[in-house]
Formats: C-alpha cells, sequence, structure tokens
C-alpha cells in the first residue's frame, strides 16, 4: 500500500522556518519532520511514499536525489577525467519515492486529485507532512477494513485550531468541523479507498466538501488513538518535538 503525504503548504505559522524551506523539511533533530514520518510508514513495512509538493518543492527533490550520497561515507578520487567513487557504508533506507509537483497555490483536496494517476485505483494510505504520533498503522488498518468506509482517518484529544471529528458507536463520522472545538481532531494518519477521488477535483480543503459528502453519505470513519501525537504547526510546536528528540523519550521514534 503506497503512502501519501501532503507536503505542498506554505506553513506561514512557522515563518522563522518556512521562508527557505518548506514545511515538511524543518529538522527535529537533524532530519526532516518528512522524513520522521516516512521512517514511522516503514517500520510497518510500508515504504513507497507519494509526496504532495507545492511550496519550494524543489528543496525536497534535491534532498531524496542527493539521499544516498549524504548518508554514504564514500572515497572521492579526483581526476581530469572526472571523480571516481567508493561507497564504504551506507545507512540508506530502501524506499521508492514518487515526488509530484502538485502546485503552490492548491489546496489539499485538488493535491491528492493529482496524484491519482499513481495510486492504480488501489487503496492507500494519507498523512499531513507535518505530524509525527505513534498510531498503530496495522490497528487502523484493520479498523478501516472492518469498518467499510471510503476514508478512515485518526482522531485525537484536540489541542485547539483544528477540525473537530464528532463520531457515532459504530465509529462512523456524524459531523466534521473545520476550526472548532469539540472532544476529538483529525490528525491524519488516514486509509483511503480510491472511491475519494470521486469526491476531488476541486481547489479546495480536503477537510471541507469532500469530507462533508463523506459524512452526508456515511463513508467516513474513525480509528481513536489515545496515544501520542503532536503536530508541528508552529515555532512552540517545533520546539516541543525537538525537546522530546534531545531528552531521547521520543514517542515515534520505533525504530
Amino acid at each position: 500500500m503506497k503512502v501519501v503525504i501532503l507536503a505542498g503548504g506554505y506553513g506561514t505559522r512557522l515563518s522563522e522556518e518556512t521562508h527557505a524551506l518548506p514545511k515538511p523539511m524543518v529538522q527535529i533533530g537533524d532530519k526532516p519532520i518528512l522524513w520522521h514520518i516516512m521512517k514511522y510508514y516503514s517500520t510497518f513495512g510500508f515504504n513507497e511514499f507519494i509526496i504532495c509538493l507545492g511550496y519550494k518543492g524543489y528543496v525536497i527533490k534535491d534532498y531524496f536525489y542527493s539521499y544516498w550520497y549524504r548518508q554514504s561515507d564514500v572515497t572521492i578520487k579526483t581526476s581530469p577525467k572526472g571523480n571516481e567513487f567508493t561507497i564504504h557504508k551506507s545507512s540508506v533506507e530502501d524506499w521508492e519515492i514518487t515526488l509530484v509537483d502538485t502546485g503552490d497555490d492548491v489546496q489539499t483536496g485538488l493535491r491528492i486529485k493529482r496524484i491519482q494517476p499513481y495510486v492504480n485505483n488501489e487503496r492507500f494510505m494519507l498523512t499531513y507532512g507535518d505530524g509525527v504520533g505513534n498510531v498503530d498503522i496495522n490497528f487502523l488498518i484493520k479498523q478501516h477494513e472492518a469498518l467499510h468506509k471510503v476514508v478512515t482517518l485518526t482522531a485525537v484529544q484536540p489541542q485547539g485550531r483544528f477540525g473537530v471529528v464528532d463520531f457515532d458507536i459504530d465509529k462512523t463520522v456524524t459531523s466534521f468541523n473545520e476550526k472548532g472545538k469539540g472532544k476529538y481532531i483529525n490528525a491524519g494518519f488516514m486509509v483511503a479507498e480510491p472511491h475519494l477521488f470521486d469526491c476531488l477535483g476541486k481547489n479546495e480543503p480536503l477537510e471541507f466538501a469532500p469530507f462533508e459528502t463523506l459524512v452526508t453519505k456515511g463513508e467516513l470513519g474513525v480509528y481513536v488513538h489515545n496515544g501520542f501525537w503532536k503536530c508541528m504547526d508552529n515555532l512552540s510546536d517545533l520546539k516541543i518535538l525537538e525537546g522530546f528528540w534531545n531528552s531521547g523519550n521520543v514517542p515515534w521514534k520505533v525504530w
């Protein structure tokens, strides 16, 4: 199953970092948060990624283009005929990464629509490029399969500023209110069927009309996560995540 990661927003509330970098490339420790997200999925056996690029997407392309070289110990022999490289040690993951330019001024719904040709009409994972957690991906998938919904999202306790999820005893979402106050919020870490693309096409956030349509049809399910989750929304959030990393007590570091 492929993992689609939304990585094209401007990250304006983190402008201290994102004036030069796309938000998913802001580092926790010595790696971008995007790498942390990919590494997390990889520990569950998901190694195929589709990354939706937008603002400064070339930075992400450049990072992965030179990733093998930067993660390796090398000897370089220079000569007038060109350089020769000998690799001594490499710590590169076995990943397949498709980098898709989905546009700069594009909302999440249309970004996802534009990667449809790369999904191959298969079920796929979907998440945001700025949030980490210790969500049990295997249980999430089992929940999705049991619910038989078009999309199953992961709901966590709110920290403000996010779309509020209300759901019934059958784990079916009954309402989705963007930027409201309530008991649970959408944390990403979603599983989606290709039927989701039928709800997309306009330049609008996934959380607006597309999710509202699924709610109306009873096709938006939920997986409740009571563990760790944190979104890197602003500089304060970044410092909190860096604090976890520097302390060595890193809830999402399961590798």
